[in-house]
């Protein structure tokens, strides 16, 4: 046993447990019992461990910085995903529905004197049966299987079968041949005062160009009469940069014979009229419309004068084609002050809402005033939608379909006012509303729908949108700069605290 001195003591820096009264014998100059060995030993512990502690301290600082290199948002982006996988709207295919219709090869033409013996034609009944809703998040495509030659399949041979010889020329040539074949074959600007432009000989002029290899005619500020095309063959495309304005005073300001797709960033204000004893409006296909943006501003006035003076907003009329809504603002108007009717969208296959805001008004005198129509079905996946149909003594109605109409999302705002029976829904098979609706009476004539369900999600949905951030792919936003700012700043006052307390030890 050795007996260790007050300076030697203070040199070794020995931590005792039982501090006050070491300092006491030492103030005593009381002897201490120190076994050396023993002392050098704890010593030597209490070192290694405080050497782990820097360590693993080290080691966390370093995982916690490179975690803070990632936004915050990025660590709810799995279970985003899941949530909005969930959350996502789900349409169920019933059954599908067989209906006979007339021959596609005689569809209604705008200037048809008989419009009135097709529309009923297409809108004859047929047994109630459940809808089958198309949208373009979960279209289900049925292609007809193929048989791959035996000669596909033997990927592992070492001889390769000689192929047919083909030139450069002959290529070139099909290839200019498709693009023929699938442009317009009849396209046409009539311009203010009556003066008829054929774009297909000129396809660039003032405040137009015509792109044939995509079937697009590209609209800048141009004012005029009218479009007319007739495009089977291939989607005809309008897109629109800048206010375009078509005024026409005989049938539709627009008028295409095949598939029509809208889209742009500018506006295009649309007016036509039904006189004659022929239907008219702002906007006609004989297939399909497609709305993916754009501003339109359509007008359909008919006249009082006898026949088919129906005025169309805008009309869709492949018996196998839809009326489709992807976004965009579409205002549209609809008067008829004789004894026919007015129609804000009129589709004789399905009328689909994905996105959008959707603003009818529809008046007809002793007629039918609807603002969709639909030989099929009705459908709202998204958007914001506002009619107001009335009538002196005929039938109102804003949304009316042949077959079913389904809201599964989307702001509805609807009111039919006058005339027999008004109603904001009618559906002739019948009604499916999302339960996020709640309850609904069908019988009334207005209507306010939002759905409850899953508005507190919405934070997420907006980070589906397109992103820069290449490590997270959604977008970083403010608060998720301030957390990662904060957590650093507190990690590293827990390094500088660890630091300084070492230094004391």
């Amino acid at each position: 046993m050795k007996y260790l001195s007050l300076a030697a003591i203070s040199e070794m820096r020995i931590p005792f447990k039982d501090g006050y009264k070491v300092t006491k014998r030492i103030l005593t100059q009381t002897p201490i019992d120190v076994d050396l060995s023993c002392l050098k030993k704890r010593l030597k512990r209490r070192k290694c461990k405080v050497r782990k502690l820097s360590k693993l301290m080290s080691l966390l600082l370093v995982m916690a910085m490179i975690f803070m290199s990632v936004p915050g948002a990025a660590l709810a982006t799995e279970k985003d995903g899941a949530n909005t996988a969930a959350d996502e709207t789900t349409i169920v295919v019933l059954t599908a529905e067989t209906k006979a219709v007339p021959d596609e090869a005689a569809p209604l033409s705008a200037t048809n004197n008989d419009a009135d013996t097709t529309l009923a034609t297409a809108t004859q009944g047929t047994d109630a049966t459940l809808p089958v809703v198309a949208t373009t998040d979960n279209l289900a495509v049925t292609t007809a299987a193929t048989t791959v030659p035996a000669a596909d399949m033997a990927v592992a041979t070492t001889t390769v079968a000689a192929q047919p010889a083909t030139t450069p020329d002959e290529t070139i040539i099909a290839d200019e041949e498709t693009i023929t074949a699938m442009t317009a074959t009849y396209l046409k600007l009539t311009l203010t005062g009556g003066t008829v432009v054929d774009v297909l000989v000129n396809p660039t002029g003032t405040n137009y160009i015509f792109d044939a290899a995509a079937n697009e005619l590209t609209l800048d500020n141009f004012t005029g009469e009218e479009l007319n095309a007739i495009s089977n063959a291939d989607t005809f495309k309008l897109v629109l940069l800048g206010t375009n304005v078509l005024k026409t005073d005989f049938s539709f300001a627009v008028d295409v014979q095949g598939d029509l797709n809208m889209s742009g960033t500018g506006t295009l204000i649309a007016e036509g009229q039904a006189t004659g004893g022929n239907i008219g409006g702002g906007i006609f296909a004989s297939k399909g419309i497609t709305i993916d943006s754009g501003t339109y501003d359509i007008t359909a006035i008919g006249s009082a004068s006898p026949g088919n003076d129906i005025a169309f907003g805008i009309l869709s009329c492949g018996l196998t084609s839809d009326l489709i809504v992807n976004g965009g603002n579409i205002n549209v108007t609809a008067i008829q002050n004789g004894g026919k009717a007015a129609y804000g969208l009129y589709s004789f296959g399905d009328f689909v809402a994905n996105g959008g805001n959707i603003d009818i008004a529809t008046d007809s005198t002793s007629a039918d005033s609807t603002g969709i129509w639909a030989a099929d079905d009705i459908v709202f996946n998204g958007g914001y939608t506002t009619i107001r149909s009335k009538t002196d003594t005929g039938t109102a109605k804003c949304l009316s379909a042949h077959s079913w109409v389904v809201i599964n999302n989307g702001v509805l705002d609807l009111c039919a006012t006058g005339g027999i029976n008004p109603l904001a829904i009618s559906g002739e098979e019948g009604v499916f509303i999302s339960p996020c609706y709640g309850d609904v009476d069908l019988t009334a004539s207005c209507l306010y729908l939002e759905p409850l369900c899953g508005k507190d999600k919405s934070h997420f949905k907006h980070h589906h949108a397109a992103s820069s951030n290449p490590k997270t792919g959604v977008e970083t936003t403010a608060t998720d700069a301030v957390i990662a700012g904060l957590s650093l700043l507190a990690l590293m006052g827990a390094a500088v605290a660890i630091g300084k307390r070492k230094k004391q030890m």
